[in-house]
């Protein structure tokens, strides 16, 4: 059994914003505040008492914030946009609708927004590897106007990003390249991921020009896998190719074992992802 009281958030003020200035306004000037979203990710944390904010400022009804755009190769996402609007994107960018579908249930894919997920930065959470994998940029917007975040340098650790005070994600910025995929393992479907990888190929005549990896559940961040992309440009796509591919990638992770998977089986898990989203990306 929870202890008592355990599933009852602790008192805090809410205040719903009515634009977007009005939101980073009220963020400044407290530092305990949150800024609450579609709250799939920071409800949860209130319930159990994971999170104490003294102020949450819901964002959720500023409309600007809610768009998916696409200009010449790049799609440009806005932090309200949700799990399920991106689910439904038709697209260049496979990578995306695949993730999407395999986040929570419904419910969480309809209220969740891709803001709200990345602001959370869990560990093993889904958007932060196709972010990265699509050369990502977080832009941000706060007390000193908007700021570029490139999504390498966004995610600093567990749950924690390079947002500073009073700032708040606008929009995300994904370069689409021709072929993208996401593949996750997890314990049973649309659980958090034991691996999960993004690929984002270049290829021609049979041949990897390019290509970015990123992975999630592997570790205490989201990282790129680059050691594997270094075995895959400007090789001949072959599954010994892929299988090196996935040696270097799992020699170049430090998982951390918890309730769902061991280190060694997640080690084991990425090697695998990696060959399935290859794959799924090249059309094999």
């Amino acid at each position: 059994m929870w202890p008592h009281g355990s599933m009852i958030p602790p008192p805090f003020e809410y205040y719903r914003a009515s634009s977007l200035e009005d939101a980073i306004e009220a963020l400044s000037r407290d530092p305990n505040a949150k800024a609450l979203a579609g709250g799939q990710s920071l409800i949860p944390l209130l319930k159990l008492r994971l999170a104490s904010p003294s102020k949450l400022v819901d964002i959720g009804r500023l409309k600007e914030l809610k768009y998916i755009r696409l200009s010449g190769g790049e799609l440009a996402v806005g932090a309200l946009a949700t799990h399920r609007e991106l689910e439904e994107w038709r697209g260049p960018c496979g990578a995306i609708p695949e993730a999407a579908r395999q986040i929570g249930d419904p419910q969480i894919r309809s209220m969740g927004t891709i803001g709200g997920s990345l602001a959370h930065a869990d560990p093993a959470a889904d958007w932060p590897a196709v972010v990265l994998a699509l050369d990502g940029v977080i832009v941000a917007r706060g007390p000193s106007g908007p700021r570029e975040i490139p999504a390498e340098e966004f995610f600093q650790g567990p749950y924690a990003t390079a947002l500073q005070q009073g700032e708040v994600i606008v929009e995300v910025r994904m370069r689409c390249p021709p072929s993208s995929s996401y593949v996750k393992i997890a314990r049973r479907h649309n659980d958090f991921a034991i691996a999960g990888v993004a690929a984002a190929v270049w290829a021609k005549d049979g041949v990897v020009e390019d290509v970015r990896l990123a992975a999630t559940g592997v570790g205490l961040r989201p990282l790129r896998l680059k050691r594997a992309e270094e075995v895959l440009r400007g090789r001949r796509i072959s599954e010994d190719l892929l299988l090196k591919a996935a040696e270097a990638a799992a020699g170049e992770v430090e998982p951390v074992g918890d309730v769902r998977a061991s280190a060694e089986y997640r080690r084991a898990m990425l090697g695998v992802a990696v060959k399935r989203s290859l794959r799924r990306a090249l059309g094999l």
